[in-house]
């Protein structure tokens, strides 16, 4: 299973408070710059128009008035060699136009003075100027804002992660605890935590954290009766069976049912082992080993009998004998599972299991498994329509797999058998 990358949530809390504060701030800044630059350009029309107005009044008291010239503001009759450029209207139009000259930037208003094309012009420069700064200061606004926005927003996290970091700590330390000592109570502090929705997220654990230290409780009791209670029971008729076998005077009919006896007997014993070791939490440090090829003989003569009546050989071949470093007892349930899966889905042929030093390999001659069933092959409870059992079997192969650190590939199609391949990963030779 890929691990997915970690994703901060404090950095998922302060992304929107940066955002919102640049977001807020650039748009204050940006409706700030578009009003002061209209107003600018209203006052610019409003003195050219004023000026002018002026300056006729001025014409027509005084035709030898001068034009309007200032340090911004100037007039003049068309053509004005400095503004080429510059071309009059049709008479009685008004009309203002920018231009550029010099790196100087003029609003010009052209019109008729006198039945003659007149231009005033206004430098502007100042306010291009003043813009630019108000620009800067607006930009250096903005930065400050998304700033201030990200020390709040981190500030805020901070308060609201603490108490997350410190649960996920406490959580550690009882995971710990727990794998030092599996039988004793992990409750949370929950009188550390503040009355919200972390207090009680923090009360729902404890709750849940009781409510499974009961069960593990009732699960671990429940496997040691079962131990206890069954093993002893087991290893009598074990006993008694070997016993009985051995008498001389038996009779030819019933020595082939104690022997059915005794190797029930052995295998019940074997997968009550493995299921106590599949329930198991905690994995003891030992030392296991077991021969593979003794395991695969043994799960053929308990498969045998389920084929009685039926034209179906059993077939084992080994190339190689290899030593597992695993529980003997789980290796044992694995093989025997999918031996007896293959036998009650075989009608006729063979049942072939193949040994080296690399994997297990079993096939067989069967009706083979439909597509459909894929999906679900290694789920509680699912089987075949022809199957008569509980839909068990290739579950529990797939957890000691998983226990084990096998490999298991499946290929079947309907009507032409199946091929189940397993994989050691660490083996040795016999």
């Amino acid at each position: 299973m890929n691990k997915q990358p970690y994703d901060s949530l404090r950095r998922k809390l302060v992304l929107p408070f940066v955002l919102l504060g640049f977001t807020v701030s650039a748009l204050l800044s940006l409706v700030t710059f578009g009003l002061v630059a209209e107003l600018e350009e209203h006052a610019i029309v409003r003195i050219l128009h004023v000026e002018m107005e002026n300056f006729r009044g001025r014409k027509a008291r005084n035709p030898a008035a001068l034009s309007p010239a200032t340090s911004v503001l100037t007039g003049d009759f068309l053509p004005v060699a400095a503004f080429p450029l510059v071309t009059p209207v049709k008479p009685g139009k008004d009309q203002i136009e920018r231009f550029l000259k010099d790196n100087r930037e003029y609003s010009v208003l052209i019109t008729h003075v006198d039945d003659r094309p007149y231009a005033l012009f206004y430098d502007r420069s100042h306010i291009s100027s003043n813009l630019g700064g108000l620009a800067l200061f607006l930009l250096i606004g903005t930065a400050l804002m998304s700033l201030l926005s990200f020390l709040v927003g981190n500030h805020l996290a901070r308060k609201v992660v603490r108490p997350i970091g410190r649960l996920l700590g406490e959580i550690s330390e009882k995971t710990a605890n727990a794998r030092a000592l599996p039988h004793a109570l992990q409750s949370f502090a929950v009188a550390d935590y503040p009355p919200d929705e972390i207090g009680h997220l923090v009360r729902a654990l404890d709750g849940f954290a009781l409510r499974l230290h009961g069960f593990l409780e009732r699960e671990s009791c429940f496997a040691s009766d079962v131990s206890h209670e069954l093993r002893t029971p087991v290893a009598v008729i074990r006993g008694a069976a070997e016993v009985l076998v051995e008498h001389p005077n038996l009779p030819d009919a019933i020595r082939p049912r104690l022997l059915t006896i005794h190797r029930q007997a052995l295998r019940m014993g074997q997968t009550l082992e493995a299921m106590l070791l599949l329930a198991r939490e905690d994995r003891e440090s030992s030392d296991p080993a077991c021969a593979m090829a003794e395991i695969i003989d043994e799960a053929i003569a308990d498969a045998s009998p389920a084929l009685a009546g039926r034209p179906v050989s059993i077939v084992f071949e080994a190339s190689e004998r290899p030593i597992l470093p695993v529980e003997r007892s789980l290796a044992y349930v694995l093989v025997s599972n999918l031996l007896r899966n293959a036998c009650a889905y075989t009608r006729q042929g063979t049942i072939t299991a193949r040994l080296d030093g690399q994997g297990l390999e079993i096939s067989d001659t069967g009706i083979g498994i439909a597509e459909e069933r894929f999906p679900s092959l290694f789920e509680r409870h699912a089987k075949g329509e022809e199957s008569r059992g509980h839909g068990l079997g290739l579950s529990i192969v797939a957890r000691i797999a998983q226990q084990l650190d096998w490999k298991i590939d499946i290929h079947s199609r309907s009507g032409e058998g199946t091929r189940v391949s397993i994989h050691f990963p660490q083996a040795s030779s016999e």
